[in-house]
């Protein structure tokens, strides 16, 4: 048993560290770090100074094993959109995530609970074969498309919600 959480553990670890190193390639294209930091009227000593302070002169791979040596001592860097360090914007968002996670939880408890158990007693019946399609469908769309789906209709057409942030 043990041998086998231990292999878990290992899976877990290489499939992040693949998504880290993909998701590091990935934003090497979008855009220039340092245009977006100091703006086009920046002069080029400015600019290689920057580049020099966040090693950006270096070898991508050199780069990478920073970052990731950075990452596992808990400093994410500095966020190159707002100009400010990663950590903090984590812990400013963090009440708002673990707001709409211990609530969606809860739904998903209850009305799991609820429709599961009526669709267990009811077998067969026409409501009982439509939750289970509900579910079903829920279950096989991506979790953008139903999360986008949900913005349109609870935020869009129904104007029960922001469309971002919070009120």
């Amino acid at each position: 048993m043990l041998l086998l959480i231990l292999r878990r553990v290992a899976q877990g670890a290489l499939v992040l560290l693949v998504v880290a190193l993909i998701s590091f390639f990935m934003f090497r294209f979008v855009g220039d770090p340092v245009q977006s930091l100091l703006g086009q009227e920046a002069t080029v000593a400015d600019r290689e100074a920057l580049m020099d302070r966040l090693g950006l002169n270096d070898h991508i791979l050199i780069q990478f094993k920073d970052f990731l040596f950075r990452v596992l001592q808990g400093d994410f860097g500095v966020s190159y959109r707002l100009s400010r360090p990663v950590n903090e914007l984590i812990l400013e968002r963090l009440p708002a995530t673990l707001e709409l996670s211990l609530v969606s939880a809860v739904f998903a408890s209850v009305f799991g609970l609820i429709f599961g158990l009526f669709t267990a007693i009811n077998r067969g019946g026409f409501f009982a074969n439509l939750i289970m399609s509900v579910s079903l469908i829920g279950v096989s769309l991506p979790t953008f498309l139903i999360g986008i789906l949900l913005i349109w209709v609870f935020a869009v057409e129904l104007g029960w919600f922001p469309s971002f942030g919070r009120r």
